[in-house]
């Protein structure tokens, strides 16, 4: 199975996104922040269309103001027993 079809890797993005617009960042400004041509590369992440690798998820924690650290927790839960927390538990 790809990992994109993994549980954990899809709340994995939903957080991502989900930071992401609490934070009212477009998905151009992020590409800016990271110094991509166009926020094609942040769709295609947030659409299930390419995989984010370890250093793209540390960069793009970096420049959501984000820890890392719970992207990894997500990933390390079981997939029954995780819920989303909503944006403003993260802050």
């Amino acid at each position: 199975m790809k990992t994109i079809f993994e549980p954990n890797y899809r709340k994995l993005i939903g957080w991502l996104t989900a930071e992401r617009k609490f934070k009212k960042i477009t998905q151009p400004q992020l590409a800016d922040k990271l110094s991509l041509p166009n926020h094609t590369y942040i769709s295609k992440i947030e659409r299930f269309e390419r995989k984010l690798d370890v250093y793209e998820f540390v960069t793009i924690c970096q420049a959501l103001e984000l820890d890392p650290h719970e992207g990894i927790e997500i990933l390390l839960k079981p997939a029954s027993n995780f819920h989303l927390k909503k944006p403003e538990q993260y802050l």
